[in-house]
Formats: structure tokens, C-alpha cells, sequence
């Protein structure tokens, strides 16, 4: 394949135009689910908060970084729910990360394949973690420009293009911690230079200072640390049994190297044919340093392998474009049939999870779409905020209620509660250390200023584990149900408490909601 004559901006927005395609008919059948995967539910209940005049941190609490919400409340400006989260995700955020690995190689052949391997064998896995919006997705796009202008050849513009590639690995980290990663390799590349490596760290510091001033001015530079990076580090710090760790890596580790082996094989091929040194450096800086990403906490969720994406497209993209020249080689065929196959049949499959007809994944019972209807046929619907007690952001999402407390996603400092480590639910390890006395006052204080019209107890549904937290094992959580609730309803095994004083009638009368222990 050579490339086509014609102007340049011509040339680069028919490849622009074909990482578009792609990425929509490879996305295409998942852009309408409700939720791939509760992460998802839960950037969404913190965009909103975001919309709302909220501070993330204050009055929204997880461990992602900040970007993640702004980015999920800019779709919400077009339309609610996931859908133009998706879509915005398929037509600008997906191609523009290709074209980087395109720019990688100067817009060559080269360049067009990493480009498609990039959009084939990122939707060519699970869809709960590749398909739906997470932050590594969202993160590779800063990252893979920043490797664009670390490429570049030493010259005159050589500190302006490093002190950019710093402050894009900046931008990428307020999407997701782990595109630190990236800045040990941009400064491989660039020697070992301590202008260059001060240059990288001065724009790196650039996007971080300015949100810590603006969070600062916000009165939450407080929350904004502790949650984006030591809480964050006490959940990478996962007691998770070896086990279990490797029955995780079983599940979804091995499958997932089986599927990119082409992409690794590939890579090894590729490296005597990089151009430079500068080149070599690179990608094997970018792929070497995302390994890290993927063992945080030995949870192995399959979202953390986003990350080696961007780097095995150009690792393995020399290699795949000489196999291609014509005549194609039969290695060229065979890693063109490995790479459809994987696509076509990770499609069938995502398809038929997705369905309802087959239960694997929590995210696709009905239990949040009736919980919701419940919720909206209810009287006192519009008289006050929402509480879950329970690991299920999705309720937030789909009732449209505001949330009456920053503890959105349960936290393992409520309730020693660990995602991702089924010992810690078990009782196998012991996680009592991880609550704090402070989270609980601070959760108490939101619940008593913000008293919710509704509070849903999903443990008795065993919602994502929950079913080891009854409410009657939290003594003042429990009380303040007793005092001012009263039970309406049970659907699908979710408890729902309304506020007392409400004028509807009360359905189940006023049921104890457990002996304290």
C-alpha cells in the first residue's frame, strides 16, 4: 500500500476520517448500553455533581482524578446518560489517540497501522472494561502526543517540545494516575539530560499546580490530595490473598496475552526496523513502564491493560506494515485473520453478555432500572437527595437523584470494603484497620445537613458483594434509619427507606431495619 498524492492537510484528514470509521463500527454495537461497568455510573453521578455547582472530593468522593468528571459533564451538556459520553469517545477521543500513533511515524504506512491496531485490539477484548469510558482510555490520548513530540530529533525546539510532552503526561495524569508511567520513558528518550529531564518535570508540574490552585480556591486542596493520591495508594496497597491473585490473573491476565500475542510477537520483530535509537527508546520505555499499571493491587481488571495498547501498536506497527506490502506474506495474512477474529468474535460474545440472557455481570441486572421506576412512581420522588448503602453507583445514575452524601462509592475507609479483593468481603483478611472514625463523622454530618428522602439498603440483594455489610452491623448508621425512615418497599432484594413525614402512604409499616450488633 503506498500512500496517496495530494495535499497534506488532505492526506491527513482522510486518515483522520478513517480512525473515525473505524473506531465507530468497531464501538458501534455498545454505544447504547446503560452501563458497561460501574465506573462508569460513577463519573457520571460525578459529573453531574460537577454540573450542579458541586466539588469532586467534597461533594463526590472516589479516587479518580479530576479531568474524568469534567470530561463525562462536557458529553452531559449535549444529552444524558452514556450515550454521548460514548459517541464523544468514538469520534474524537479514540481517533485523535490513533492519529498520535499515526504522527508517531510521520503519518507513513507505518503509521496508518499502528493507528488500526491501536482501534482494532482495543475493542478487540472484554466490553465491561475495553469498551466502556474509563480513564485509561481517556488518558492515552495526551500521552500518545506527548510520545509524538519526545520523538522529534534533537534540535533548536527541542526544550519547547519536551517542556509540551511534560505538561500532556500532566494533563493524562489528572485523567489517570497511572500516565506518570510515561514520564520515565519520555526522559529515556531523551537522553540523559538534565535540562531535558527538568524541562519534562516543569511542564509535568504545570497542569497539576494550576488544579491544585483552583481546588485550593475552592477550599478542597485538602480533599484533592488525600483522595487522587494517598487514598489512591492505600487502594493500590490491596491485602489481597496470592490465590485469589492468581486465579485473577487466570481469569483475565492470560486471556488477555493470548489475544495481543500477535501485537507482543510483532513488537520483537519490529525493533531492529524503528528508525532511531530515539524511536527504540521509546516504545520500549512506553510498553516496559505500563507493566507496572497493569499489577496495581493484583486485581488484574482488564481496564488496567488499557494502558499497553498504545505502545504494542507501535511497537508491533513496523513489522505489520512490511508484512503487508505486496505480495502479502503469509505472517501479514495470518496476523490480519488473528486480529479480525479476535474483534468478530469478542463482539459475539459482548453482544450475548450484554443481552440480559446470559447473568455475568452485575451491571446488567434489572434490578437498577426497577429500583429507579420505584423510585419515580413514588410520591416524594422530587422531596430530597438519595442515600445507597451499597456498592452501586448505578441507583445514583438511574433514579437521577442527587446524591445526600460525598460517599457515592462505598470507600474502604467506611467499611474495610475492598474492590476487587473478594477476601475482604469473606472476612479471609482482615481490613477493620482501613475504617476511619473521620469518614464516618464526615458521612454522618452530609446525611444530618442533607437528610435523604429516600435511603436504598442493598445488602439483602447482594449487590456487588454488599450482602457482608448489613446495616445493622453499622450501630449509628442503622439508628439513623430507625429514627427517621420508614420502609416502603423491597424490589428485586433492595431495601427502600423513606423519609418519615412524607405524605404518602407507608406500604410495609415501620419494620425494624435489624438489631444492632
Amino acid at each position: 500500500m503506498s500512500e496517496r498524492v495530494g495535499h497534506p492537510a488532505g492526506r491527513l484528514l482522510r486518515r483522520l476520517g478513517l480512525f473515525v470509521v473505524v473506531a465507530l463500527v468497531t464501538r458501534a454495537p455498545f454505544l447504547a448500553v446503560r452501563c458497561l461497568d460501574l465506573d462508569e455510573a460513577a463519573h457520571l453521578v460525578g459529573a453531574r455533581v460537577l454540573l450542579s455547582g458541586g466539588t469532586p472530593y467534597v461533594d463526590f468522593v472516589d479516587n479518580r482524578p479530576p479531568l474524568v468528571y469534567a470530561y463525562y459533564a462536557l458529553a452531559q451538556l449535549v444529552a444524558p446518560g452514556m450515550f454521548p459520553v460514548r459517541l464523544l469517545t468514538a469520534l474524537v477521543v479514540l481517533p485523535l489517540t490513533a492519529l498520535g500513533a499515526s504522527a508517531f511515524f510521520g503519518h507513513d504506512r507505518r503509521g496508518t497501522i499502528a493507528g488500526l491496531l491501536y482501534l482494532v485490539y482495543g475493542a478487540a477484548f472484554l466490553a465491561h472494561d475495553m469498551q466502556s469510558v474509563s480513564c485509561e482510555v481517556l488518558m492515552l490520548l495526551p500521552v500518545a502526543w506527548a510520545a509524538v513530540l519526545a520523538r522529534g530529533a534533537a534540535g533548536p525546539r527541542e526544550p519547547a517540545r519536551l517542556c509540551a510532552a511534560g505538561l500532556l503526561v500532566g494533563v493524562g495524569f489528572l485523567l489517570r494516575q497511572q500516565a506518570v508511567l510515561a514520564l520515565p520513558a519520555l526522559a529515556l528518550a531523551a537522553g540523559p539530560s538534565l535540562a531535558g529531564l527538568l524541562l519534562l518535570g516543569v511542564g509535568f508540574a504545570a497542569p497539576l499546580a494550576a488544579t491544585l490552585l483552583v481546588f485550593a480556591a475552592r477550599g478542597a486542596a485538602h480533599e484533592l490530595v488525600f483522595f487522587t493520591l494517598v487514598h489512591n495508594l492505600r487502594y493500590a496497597a490491596n491485602p489481597i490473598p496470592l490465590a485469589e491473585a492468581c486465579e485473577r490473573a487466570a481469569g483475565s491476565l492470560l486471556p488477555f496475552l493470548l489475544v495481543t500475542a500477535p501485537l507482543w510477537w510483532a513488537t520483537r520483530r519490529s525493533l531492529p526496523l524503528l528508525a532511531s535509537a530515539r524511536e527504540r527508546r521509546l516504545v520500549v520505555g512506553l510498553l516496559a513502564l505500563s507493566l507496572p499499571a497493569v499489577f496495581v493491587g493484583l486485581r488484574f481488571f482488564p481496564h488496567y491493560f488499557v494502558q499497553l495498547y498504545l505502545p504494542l501498536a507501535l511497537g508491533a506497527a513496523p513489522w505489520t506494515a512490511a508484512a503487508l506490502q505486496a505480495p502479502v506474506s503469509r505472517a501479514g495474512r495470518a496476523a490480519v485473520a488473528w486480529a479480525s477474529l479476535a474483534l468478530a468474535g469478542f463482539t459475539v460474545a459482548n453482544g450475548v453478555l450484554y443481552s440480559g440472557r446470559v447473568r455475568v455481570y452485575e451491571e446488567t441486572r434489572p434490578l437498577f432500572q426497577d429500583v429507579a421506576a420505584r423510585l419515580r412512581s413514588d410520591p416524594c420522588y422530587r422531596s430530597g437527595p438519595l442515600f445507597v448503602w451499597g456498592f452501586a453507583p448505578q441507583l445514583y445514575a438511574e433514579s437521577a437523584l442527587a446524591p445526600a452524601t460525598r460517599f457515592i462509592v462505598p470507600q474502604a475507609s467506611l467499611t474495610g470494603y475492598v474492590p476487587g479483593n473478594r477476601a475482604s468481603r469473606s472476612g479471609a483478611v482482615d481490613t477493620r484497620a482501613l475504617v476511619r472514625e473521620d469518614h464516618w463523622q464526615l458521612l454522618l454530618g452530609d446525611l444530618a445537613r442533607r437528610p435523604p428522602a429516600f435511603l436504598l439498603d442493598t445488602a439483602p440483594s447482594g449487590l456487588h458483594g454488599w450482602g457482608a455489610y448489613p446495616l445493622a452491623d453499622f450501630p449509628r448508621l442503622h439508628a439513623f434509619v430507625a429514627r427517621g425512615y420508614d420502609a416502603v418497599a423491597i424490589v428485586d432484594g433492595v431495601w427502600i427507606w423513606r423519609r418519615r413525614g412524607c405524605a404518602a402512604p407507608v406500604s410495609l409499616g415501620n419494620p425494624s431495619p435489624g438489631p444492632a450488633r
